[in-house]
């Protein structure tokens, strides 16, 4: 069968502005699988409870359920985006889609919490193997001058499936059970695995041009992702304890070692286990970073609007996710009329995207704040702990203004995102380039998470209402926003590769 990404175009997909032949037949398969990820992610914020009740987790196996799959994604993801170079991106989207689609078939069937652990670590993994190759894979069959094109639709489709998460988990667990939420992701995967192979490209390197993986430096830099994000994850349920900080602190130690060895490794003229060439670029440095404080903002609406209005507030799961769909809506709306500016100034759509979405942060506070209770109904689970139900007058409807201004922040902000950010990246530092953007993502998110979870806990635990809290995050990830659109000045103002965009 002849490859849809061998033709004649293929080979000057950079040079005039035709899109390739087969280029957007590879962009929707890539989207659908990452789609799925995303959704498999975002889900857990409203299932994990349900799912603790029906296996009798206890709160430590809980913990782990919900950040088993965050923690070996974060870790792997590097690797991943490196793997992609070494042995095809085809081959290794392929084998993680596989993998990801088979235990999430296990985890739908899991008896018991340590099953379902396993899986869900498993299933990270898999994951990490995918996620960094599809980029990868749309930037180099449309070219680095049509990518945008490309980018345009994908950014804003995955933050849409990042608002539809909730929605979709609420509307399984109330109707079905939570194991549906694993389910619904195999005929997902096995229709994108289909599509994979008839329309993904198998040629990625020349005879002789594949480079050799750096076990050494792989050991390293997973090993300092991973000293990272543990701490953080179980950071608040261990209370902070010293080791946390201690493991934190050797993150630096060894991605200093990581980095004294990669130079080493380069003056040696071998093969790198991450393009260090990749930070000397203005384009990609300031774009993780915005990467980072953007999805660390996303985060604290994430995980705080849950905990408010499942926790503080008693809705059932269905509720809270339905609520969410307004910024769903304005995703899609901000999808829609992002694209007749994004090609003319996809910087001043990023910024604008950024300061909206500081805009409902803001609004979220007000209203929270407005509509504020003092009063609130004991009573005690079937586990035998306390909980209390505050009153108040939230409702669906009046959060629906900030949850719409914020869902047209993030379309925005997805709309452009990609290709500014990639504007100056090479093709043989696509698989790094891509790998280190999702673990800033993850990283942005994991950080986020567990610092707001802690500072709302803290608050709640000790008896305080959950209304200052809450109000209090929205306001902090408002300032982080601002400060997310101070440094995207810093971002090329246009998609493009000029070597003026070199640091």
């Amino acid at each position: 069968m002849s490859d849809p990404g061998a033709g004649p175009e293929a080979g000057d997909q950079g040079q005039g502005s035709a899109i390739p032949k087969g280029a957007w037949a590879v962009m929707f398969t890539v989207l659908g699988a990452s789609m799925m990820d995303l959704l498999d992610a975002t889900v857990m914020n409203v299932a994990a409870p349900s799912i603790r009740n029906g296996l009798g987790a206890s709160n430590t196996e809980y913990q782990w359920i919900s950040t088993g799959y965050v923690l070996s994604f974060s870790v792997l993801l590097i690797a991943g985006g490196r793997l992609g170079d070494i042995v095809g991106r085809r081959r290794m989207f392929m084998i993680g889609l596989t993998g990801f689609t088979v235990m999430s078939a296990v985890c739908a069937v899991a008896q018991n919490p340590a099953e379902l652990i396993t899986a869900r670590l498993l299933q990270g993994s898999a994951s990490a193997m995918m996620i960094p190759q599809g980029i990868g894979m749309i930037r180099e069959k449309f070219g680095r001058e049509n990518s945008q094109k490309a980018f345009a639709i994908f950014g804003p489709f995955m933050g849409l499936s990042a608002a539809l998460g909730p929605v979709l988990g609420g509307a399984l667990i109330t109707y079905s059970s939570w194991r549906w939420v694993f389910v619904i992701n195999l005929p997902v995967g096995l229709l994108a695995l289909f599509f994979a192979n008839k329309v993904l490209p198998t040629i990625h390197h020349r005879a002789g041009d594949r480079p050799k993986l750096d076990v050494i430096g792989l050991v390293l830099c997973s090993a300092a992702v991973g000293l990272l994000v543990y701490p953080i994850i179980q950071g608040r349920e261990n209370h902070w304890a010293a080791w946390t900080f201690v493991m934190m602190a050797s993150s630096a130690a060894v991605m200093a070692v990581f980095g004294i060895y990669a130079r080493a490794r380069h003056k040696k003229n071998l093969d790198p286990f991450l393009e260090t060439s990749l930070f000397r670029k203005r384009a990609f440095t300031t774009g993780t970073m915005t990467i980072f404080l953007f999805f660390g903002a996303c985060a604290a609406a994430f995980t705080v609007s849950p905990l408010l209005l499942q926790v503080s507030l008693g809705w059932s799961p269905l509720r809270a996710g339905l609520t969410g769909a307004w910024w769903s809506l304005g995703t899609i709306i901000a999808m829609a009329a992002g694209q007749a500016f994004v090609k003319k100034a996809p910087r001043r759509v990023l910024h604008a995207g950024l300061l909206t979405l500081a805009a409902g942060m803001t609004l979220s506070a007000l209203i929270i704040r407005h509509y504020a209770g003092t009063t609130f109904t004991r009573f005690t689970d079937p586990g035998g702990e306390p909980h209390q139900i505050w009153n108040s007058g939230i409702t669906s409807w009046n959060l629906a203004p900030a949850l719409l201004v914020c869902g047209i922040g993030m379309g925005l902000v997805f709309a452009p995102f990609f290709g500014l950010v990639l504007s100056a990246v090479d093709d043989h530092e696509l698989g790094s380039a891509n790998g280190v953007i999702s673990s800033f993502n993850q990283l942005g998110s994991a950080v986020a998470a567990a610092l707001f979870s802690t500072l709302f806990f803290d608050k709640v635990e000790s008896g305080g209402s959950p209304f200052p809290a809450t109000q209090l995050i929205y306001w902090l990830a408002a300032g982080i926003l601002v400060l997310t659109w101070a440094l995207a000045f810093m971002v090329p103002k246009t998609a493009r590769s000029e070597e003026e965009i070199m640091i």
